[in-house]
């Protein structure tokens, strides 16, 4: 979880976005590889298919088609998982997917898919702004998915938070880019070694086997290579990107200070601090600016100006020699990867042959079948127990009542119990004349339907009036249910803040007040009486 921090280096993002993919797990990274394994392949099918020539225009066309769907939908993948990482890093929970939220996604990531190959191209050309670009884009997807951001909003956003800490941005691009190569070399060696070692462990021989280190050189296998190394590095530099998206937001809101508050619960502690011991404004003030000098908030100050310095001259021959340096270490690290190879291969007496594969003259040794029947036989036993245990952890749960509730509790969130559960027990809190409690019950139970219906998003770090601006921006077209809402908030909070008394009236109105904007909110048939 995020807290407050000192300014972040490169390596420092670097290793934040391997914690963040470890707490993250599998799971999100599948949804990542969801989008981009399928664009991953359709490159290479393209490739294979129309790079040899002979493809007709209307093959071509709907190639072509088939790989801008394949782009976009790559792009909206990116960009739900990249999501999901600055919230697991905020600490907020996952909002519901409406269709506007949908539409607006898909609209900004087509038109971010559709720039982004041209823009690259011509930052990486001029050099200076290339840093930039990549950050804008990286800074977009993490943007893309929030509900309260338009899409040309969210791209302005980007822009501004991709021009924090250009020095930062530079330092990023060698690291990537050696952390991606050393990626490309491992990947490099395994495909090239696998053919192999299959060969190896089960005698098939096929013509891979037998063409030896010759077909390394064909640009297929440099191609399958590269999106392989680019399917397992993508989702690490979308993470670092992230990071720093959410570092520089908070550089404005404060939102990782926040993020430490909602882990701790030291939010809803300072609420109630502020409730028993009476603070001046001037006091707070001069208390918050004093803690904003110590050295773990030394991020929110800007960072000193630059000194102006002289023009960089012979940038275009800089330039050129740095280009030709990066093609020569290329094709350097290609001569040593072909070289170990065939040391490699003439160890394991290999040699090029061209001819056609074919399958092996003998079966396979009885101890090779025993080995795989009893790894299949570990396998489904696992596999068994895991389910076993499930089973066994879900009966519990199944037969499990009601819990118990104390409505006087402070950290009481209305997500611990349904809402039929609330109102029962506010009908039982108004027979017993205890208003206050049977107040607090029913505005809960509203506060449950609404979390139910996905106007809200119930979660322990927001406070009544963070909920209430949530209901105006969701239910924009029912301006009266927004009016009814607020005046319960408001009837909730004189009374269980201001400790005003509470009649048997003020309650049956606020009863009817969460009735009447369910039935503006819901279908009749969905309003309980």
């Amino acid at each position: 979880m995020a807290r407050p921090r000192v300014r972040f280096s490169a390596l420092s993002l670097l290793e934040e976005a391997v914690h963040l993919l470890r707490r993250e797990g599998l799971g999100s990274v599948l949804r990542h590889w969801s989008g981009s394994v399928p664009f991953g392949v359709g490159v290479l099918f393209c490739w294979n298919g129309l790079g040899a020539g002979g493809a007709s225009d209307a093959q071509v066309a709907a190639a072509s088609f088939a790989m801008t769907l394949l782009l976009i939908w790559m792009n909206c993948r990116r960009a739900v998982f990249a999501g999901r990482l600055v919230r697991q890093l905020s600490g907020v929970p996952e909002t519901p997917w409406t269709p506007g939220r949908k539409w607006r996604l898909v609209a900004l990531q087509a038109f971010l898919a559709a720039t982004k190959p041209l823009a690259l191209l011509i930052s990486a050309l001029v050099l200076f702004p290339f840093a930039r670009t990549v950050a804008l884009y990286r800074t977009a997807a993490a943007l893309s998915d929030r509900e309260d951001l338009e899409p040309l909003q969210a791209i302005r956003k980007a822009n501004q938070m991709a021009g924090i800490e250009p020095g930062q941005s530079w330092t990023l691009i060698p690291l990537l880019f050696l952390l991606f190569l050393l990626v490309w070399v491992n990947v490099t060696l395994t495909v090239a070694m696998l053919p192999q070692l299959v060969r190896i462990f089960t005698g098939y021989e096929s013509s891979f086997t037998r063409s030896g280190v010759y077909f390394l050189q064909t640009p297929l296998f440099f191609l399958l290579v590269t999106v392989l190394a680019w399917l397992a590095f993508d989702p690490f530099l979308q993470a670092v990107y992230c990071v720093r998206c959410f570092q520089a937001e908070s550089l404005e809101t404060g939102e990782d200070i926040r993020a430490g508050l909602r882990q701790s619960g030291a939010g809803a502690f300072a609420r109630v601090l502020a409730l028993v011991v009476p603070i001046s404004p001037v006091e707070l003030d001069d208390s918050i600016r004093r803690n904003l000098q110590r050295a773990e908030y030394a991020w929110h100050n800007p960072p000193p100006a630059a000194k102006p310095g002289g023009k960089m001259p012979w940038i275009v021959s800089i330039t050129d020699r740095m280009v030709h340096a990066m093609k020569s270490g290329l094709e350097a690290l290609g001569r040593l990867i072909v070289k170990v190879l065939e040391w490699i291969f003439d160890h394991l007496g290999v040699r090029p042959n061209w001819q056609g594969g074919a399958l092996p003259g003998g079966g396979l040794h009885w101890s090779l079948y025993v080995a795989t029947g009893i790894i299949i036989a570990a396998l489904i036993w696992v596999i068994w127990r895991r389910r076993l245990f499930a089973r066994r952890q879900a009966k519990p749960a199944a037969g499990e009542t009601v819990p118990v509730v104390r409505l006087d509790e402070e950290g009481l969130t209305a997500d611990r119990l349904p809402e039929a559960a609330w109102l029962e027990l506010a009908e039982q809190k108004l027979r017993e004349e205890k208003f206050l409690l049977a107040l607090r019950a029913f505005y809960l139970a509203n506060l449950a339907w609404l979390g139910q219906s996905e106007f809200l998003a119930i979660h322990p770090g927001k406070t009544n009036h963070e909920y209430e601006i949530e209901l105006r921006r969701r239910g924009r077209p029912y301006p009266e249910a927004r009016d009814l809402f607020a005046a319960n908030v408001a009837s909730f909070e004189r009374a269980w803040y201001g400790r005003h008394e509470v009649s048997r009236e003020q309650v049956e109105e606020f009863r009817d007040r969460a009735v009447a904007m369910k039935r503006i909110l819901a279908p009749p048939r969905e309003v309980a009486a």
